[in-house]
């Protein structure tokens, strides 16, 4: 600064290129941070999801088939109820000793499908359940009940009427 307080030296190119470059960043920022699940979720919701497990034994079968709640890890909440349970024999592809592959039943093994009731919030491409995990086609969860913990892949997520 001079005497008068004024800034010495001139505002010049470089100057600018600095200010857009820290707006550009600021602005990437709020976008890469910014949450798009709460920015679009609805009111509460009804909701049906159905989740594969694969490879299961027989006590994990029968612990989904005994259905009840589905809560959290610590049983905390309550996020909804199995209604279905459909067990199929386990099969895998295997290769033959003349070089041909083919479905191979697993002893023992179960792929099971799992059918839950909830609620929760409806987002754009999502539904969101009570503690704010995304229900997606595709996507893994965790099943939590009185008598089990197991995880599958999530098949389908239909809305329901209230």
């Amino acid at each position: 600064m001079n005497k008068d307080g004024k800034i010495k030296g001139k505002f010049n190119i470089i100057d600018l290129l600095a200010i857009i470059l820290v707006v550009a960043v600021a602005v990437g920022l709020v976008v890469r941070f910014k949450s798009t699940v709460t920015t679009a979720v609805k009111s509460d919701e009804g909701f049906v999801y159905t989740v594969k497990v694969t490879g299961v034994k027989n006590y994990t079968v029968e612990a989904l088939e005994k259905k009840g709640k589905v809560t959290d890890k610590k049983s905390e909440m309550d996020l909804g109820e199995i209604t279905e349970v459909v067990a199929e024999p386990c099969t895998t592809e295997a290769e033959r000793a003349d070089g041909k592959i083919v479905n191979a039943e697993q002893p023992e093994r179960y792929n099971v499908t799992v059918t839950i009731k909830t609620r929760g919030k409806e987002a754009e491409n999502s539904y969101i359940t009570a503690d704010s995990n995304e229900l997606s086609v595709g996507r893994n969860t965790d099943i939590y009940t009185k008598y089990v913990h197991t995880t599958g892949k999530i098949m389908s997520v239909k809305k329901t009427e209230n």
